[in-house]
């Protein structure tokens, strides 16, 4: 093409991509050969060292990232259900703070209160009728706790006719197959075994 060009047959143009070209294509049997070479003769000790070198590397950054991550999950100690989740993405909970709150057992519980006029009369073990709104039929359950501080407002600063409107917060454990297919947060009402509201 270099004659061509003196003889002023192609522009300056062709001739300087025909020798880019050229410069190209003996790179590329330069790297090849070196390739060959390489392969040929195998690899290096200090090539060996650096690649074994670069592996533990790898390894420990993948270790660190593993503690930083696990520094960064949270795991519930049982399975469970959520059954609330009081901060949303982006709050800043205080240190101690509940972050979920889980439904866990097999048995789902209903969380009632107690007046105070018959407070005296229920006692942990008591069996309770519970009626669940939308289910026809009640389910039979078992007081599980009752708090021993009154629910709503102090005790302290109720006396007298006010202290009849005390509530105590109880958990009463539903009993039979049916009451574990209930979802939560039903509303619902509890009655005594006995049939005394």
């Amino acid at each position: 093409i270099a004659e061509l060009y003196q003889r002023q047959q192609v522009a300056i143009a062709e001739l300087d991509r025909a020798r880019a070209a050229r410069d190209q294509a003996s790179a590329a049997t330069r790297s090849a050969e070196a390739q060959l070479r390489e392969l040929t003769n195998g690899t290096r000790p200090e090539q060996l060292e650096q690649a074994a070198a670069a592996l533990e590397a790898a390894r420990g950054n993948l270790a660190q990232l593993q503690v930083g991550r696990e520094h960064l999950s949270l795991r519930a100690p049982r399975a469970g259900l959520v059954d609330a989740l009081p901060f949303k993405v982006g709050d800043q909970p205080p240190a101690g703070a509940e972050l979920v709150s889980l439904l866990v057992g097999e048995q789902p519980y209903a969380r009632v209160f107690i007046p105070a006029s018959i407070r005296a009369q229920v006692s942990v073990g008591d069996v309770m009728r519970v009626f669940v709104e939308g289910v026809e039929q009640p389910f039979q359950a078992r007081v599980r706790s009752i708090r021993s501080e009154a629910a709503f407002t102090p005790y302290y600063a109720l006396t007298g006719d006010d202290a009849s409107r005390l509530m105590y917060r109880a958990e009463l454990v539903l009993q039979g197959e049916a009451a574990r297919q209930l979802p939560a947060g039903l509303p619902l009402r509890a009655e005594r075994g006995d049939a005394r509201p």
